[in-house]
């Protein structure tokens, strides 16, 4: 799975310009679901596709603020498999926690390399990777099974390399590999030798300007990202080839399932064969994305299914072609479509929920809800006012540009009815109470909390000192814990470093000889808490990067 990369971003979807030849080839050996859905953005996709259910159900409601933790009780399909008898791997983007026990090694993978954070970079990623903003994807700072590693090299490079690894060291036994590549996701970094492939790219063919579409309109800036884009896109196919080619000397090939997709829409404007929108957005240009399976004889090569199916039906569907049951006291709100997309059950009638917005859910502000083939829109609609609505027969109108609601008002209350009702079973989730990070058990004697995970309603200033907010945390045990601040910069001489625990505030002033000040042998009482750091100094309140949370030793 790649981030960020559109459904027009490959050759065999019809783009003129990247050169995708692996995945091409990949897609015509491959059943392609040209009707497949994620969620318009990576965190909500991420627990979805693992977990069979939609992703508010997890505890999962944002790509940041608190809103991109999975809780520990959901079931991921890893551990399922885990369980019987498969070794588990998972190289690049997590997105779904960072802190016990949220993480991969908590969710069913006996390995893993990721980044922090939802990007690497990012706030919430490693603080070596946040302060080298122009260079954070070459020679980045990763964990591997939750410990601090520095890889050398550009981190898909490195991402494919552990995959591959990964590969000759569990062909002895069944396994499940997630190769879930952070690129081509901001910032558009990557070796020379892909940025040398597009730097001349002019945008001028007759794709380029074709009437009525919205890459027509393409600006400087959205060009000079494309081509970017593009060359990433391009590293991450050679990529591909090379884990597909391991698999085949590994004499592999015959025996494995291969699927690959793209978490959401493309972010910036560029060709996406027509669709509307971009990631974030409830519309098909956000939502839909390439779905290539094959291999293990049962799938189909070259052939096309255009039943809906979407990231929730991925769990179910791979059990069933693996013949192991789903655990009974799990329930997902996908369906296998194994029989369907093997030809041999028609597509049975079906409803598909999809929602995002900054915060926690909200029923109308950016959602859809599809019956078959009729697509009812909601952005920023009025739940009073049909006609703030939008409706699609996507069989006809794939594009969705023919609202159909006062047409069919009838069609439209029904298809308003079941989003309210899922919505209303959705809201009713008991994971969607805030997730509390478990601090000093010994899962995780040293806990970072990140600006990821930072909740509150100032995270508008998310990349700046500004940003203040409040982690929910649960202390594991009674004792004494040190608390130290980290800032992106020198803490000039005399700041005042804040921290609050609950009704526990204490403070410490900077010597301004570091990045860093540290609190010692604070007592703190097991229970859950809410947790603030602030410093104030020259420039007013600021706010940290990191918060540790660690156990003394002896009071020292």
């Amino acid at each position: 799975m790649t981030d960020d990369q559109g459904y027009g971003d490959f050759g065999f979807t019809g783009n003129p310009h990247v050169k995708t030849p692996n995945i091409d080839r990949l897609a015509a050996r491959s059943t392609r679901l040209t009707n497949f859905h994620n969620s318009p953005v990576c965190a909500p996709t991420r627990a979805s596709l693992l977990t069979g259910r939609y992703h508010q159900r997890t505890g999962v409601h944002d790509t940041y603020n608190g809103g991109a933790i999975m809780a520990a009780e959901e079931v991921t399909l890893a551990e399922i498999l885990s369980k019987n008898g498969y070794k588990t791997g998972i190289v690049g983007k997590w997105h779904l926690g960072d802190n016990y026990p949220f993480r991969p090694s908590d969710q069913g993978f006996q390995y893993s390399l990721v980044h922090g954070g939802g990007g690497v970079g990012q706030p919430g990623d490693f603080y070596e990777n946040f302060i080298r903003t122009d260079s954070s994807y070459f020679n980045t700072t990763l964990a591997e099974n939750d410990r601090k590693v520095q890889r050398q090299g550009y981190c898909s490079d490195v991402f494919t390399d552990q995959a591959v690894q990964f590969l000759r060291e569990k062909r002895s036994a069944p396994f499940f590999l997630y190769v879930s590549y952070n690129a081509p996701h901001t910032p558009l970094q990557l070796p020379k030798k892909y940025e040398d492939m597009y730097k001349d790219l002019a945008f001028d063919t007759e794709t380029d300007r074709q009437e009525g579409k919205a890459w027509a309109n393409m600006t400087d800036a959205d060009k000079a990202a494309a081509r970017k884009v593009y060359g990433m896109a391009t590293n991450i196919d050679d990529h591909v080839g090379r884990i597909l080619a391991e698999l085949k000397q590994q004499g592999l090939e015959d025996n494995t399932i291969v699927i690959f997709l793209t978490d959401n829409g493309n972010q910036q404007l560029r060709f996406n064969t027509g669709f509307r929108g971009l990631k974030g957005s409830a519309w098909e240009g956000g939502t839909r994305v390439p779905f290539l399976i094959s291999g293990a004889g049962l799938f189909e090569a070259n052939k096309e299914v255009n039943a809906l199916t979407a990231h929730i039906d991925v769990l179910p569907t791979l059990l069933e072609a693996a013949k192991i049951p789903l655990p009974a006291h799990i329930r997902t709100d996908g369906r296998s479509a194994l029989k369907t997309i093997q030809g041999r059950l028609a597509p049975a009638p079906r409803s598909f929920y999809n929602a995002w917005n900054r915060g926690w859910t909200e029923p109308y502000r950016n959602a859809a809800f599809y019956r078959d083939h009729f697509k009812l829109v909601a952005v920023n609609a009025d739940g009073d006012d049909l006609n703030t609505f939008e409706l699609f027969d996507l069989d006809k109108d794939p594009y969705e540009q023919n609202n159909l609601v006062q047409s069919q008002p009838a069609l439209a209350r029904q298809l308003k009815k079941g989003l309210d009702s899922i919505f209303t079973d959705i809201s009713n989730s008991p994971n969607l109470t805030p997730r509390r990070v478990i601090v000093g058990s010994t899962h995780e004697p040293l806990s970072i909390l990140t600006r990821q995970d930072l909740g509150g309603t100032n995270m508008g200033a998310w990349l700046a000192d500004k940003a203040t907010g409040y982690w929910n945390i649960a202390i594991a045990e009674d004792g004494f814990y040190h608390l130290r601040s980290i800032h992106t910069g020198t803490i000039a001489k005399g700041t005042r470093s804040l921290v609050r625990i609950g009704h526990v505030q204490r403070s410490a002033l900077a010597k301004g000889d570091g990045h860093a000040v540290t609190i010692p042998n604070v007592w703190l009482k097991k229970g859950d808490y809410v947790v603030e750091s602030w410093f104030e100094g020259p420039g007013g309140v600021t706010g940290p990067y990191y918060l540790e949370i660690g156990r003394s030793v002896s009071g020292n």
